[in-house]
């Protein structure tokens, strides 16, 4: 989770899947692809994380989930769950 570099090949070699096989299984269960799937699950563990505290900062958390620009997160987390990522820590 915490991977900068963590890709969806990254994902399909872990589950065992091709790439391919891996976009057809995610958009099937899930309706996203790979890389809009890997994205949610790091968002709902940045939330996880803000909303137990166990980071004193945003910057920690988007690092424990491993992604690199605060801008880029905050605009991900926002449009996902309709507060900033600073709001959970005021």
């Amino acid at each position: 989770m915490d991977k900068l570099d963590f890709k969806v090949k990254d994902l399909a070699h872990e589950l065992g899947y091709s790439q391919r096989n891996l976009t057809r299984v995610l958009k099937k269960l899930t309706g996203l692809s790979p890389v809009l799937f890997i994205l949610e699950i790091r968002l709902q563990k940045a939330r996880q994380l803000l909303e137990t505290r166990q980071f004193l900062s945003v910057t920690e958390v988007r690092y424990e989930i491993g992604i690199e620009s605060a801008s880029y997160f905050t605009k991900k987390f926002s449009e996902r769950f309709g507060r900033s990522p600073s709001s959970y820590l005021g």
